[in-house]
């Protein structure tokens, strides 16, 4: 039996405060699954290519964190719809490439989280995957957040970005990158400003200098540790950038 992954769920579930070992539980059990598949290989002779075997702690870091800090968001108001569980569900499947196995395990996580939502401590849970990822993880994170909570059929409430502006200050994502994401999912005139972080009276030099400091913060590559499935949500926000910066460009003339 593997005891390592048990372990660092046990570890996971004490840095996440009163949540226990609900998402301890399923770092542990990917953590497990990854190790006896590669020892599997090695006594085969071969290198396995399931999805197991690339896991890493930062993906499982991230994982766990993303399901409490989803399943927080969609009780912001307190009154959780299943539909908006069924929709945080249905998005992990349609996004993330695991095994059967293990998209149950997080099906179940994802249930239990559910049924413990009032006990969720979210400024303990996002404190821990700040001190334990990279700057690029915690916007990813956050991408993800506004993502999942646009997925069910009522939009992103006003709770609900409430409770994600907090995360982001836990994740100590500056004011700037938070107006960046957030304008993603804004229907607004002027959403290419809002995606590069600068208001529509900005000079020509701060709009460069605020889509530098974006695409350096943003770019794929630093969040390549995650996984193929993280950098692919990394992309889609590159070309957003891009895309706006190439607006305002055609805009102004410059």
């Amino acid at each position: 039996m593997a005891f390592k992954g048990k372990l660092i769920g046990a570890l996971l579930g004490s840095l996440a405060g009163p949540m226990g070992t609900i998402l301890g539980g399923l770092v542990g059990h990917l953590y497990d699954r990854a190790t006896e598949e590669r020892k599997a290989s090695v006594r085969l002779g071969r290198r396995s290519r399931s999805i197991g075997d690339s896991i890493s702690a930062a993906q499982l870091d991230f994982l766990t964190s993303l399901i409490g800090l989803s399943i927080a968001v969609a009780n912001a108001d307190r009154h959780v719809r299943v539909s908006q569980i069924e929709a945080l569900k249905v998005f992990f499947r349609q996004n993330f490439p695991y095994s059967e196995d293990d998209h149950r395990v997080i099906q179940a996580v994802i249930d239990e989280t559910f049924v413990n939502r009032d006990r969720l401590d979210v400024d303990a849970l996002a404190g821990y995957y700040r001190i334990s990822s990279s700057p690029a993880g915690r916007l990813l994170l956050l991408r993800l957040l506004f993502k999942i909570a646009e997925a069910d059929k009522r939009g992103i409430s006003e709770a609900e970005e409430q409770l994600i502006r907090r995360i982001a200050a836990a994740l100590r994502i500056d004011a700037a990158s938070y107006r960046s994401v957030a304008a993603e999912f804004k229907q607004e005139e002027n959403q290419a400003y809002g995606i590069l972080g600068v208001s529509p009276d900005a000079s020509n030099d701060q709009i460069r200098s605020a889509y530098r400091k974006l695409a350096a913060q943003n770019h794929p590559d630093k969040v390549a540790n995650l996984g193929e499935e993280f950098t692919r949500v990394a992309e889609e926000k590159f070309k957003l950038i891009n895309k706006a910066y190439g607006e305002i460009r055609a805009q102004r003339g410059f």
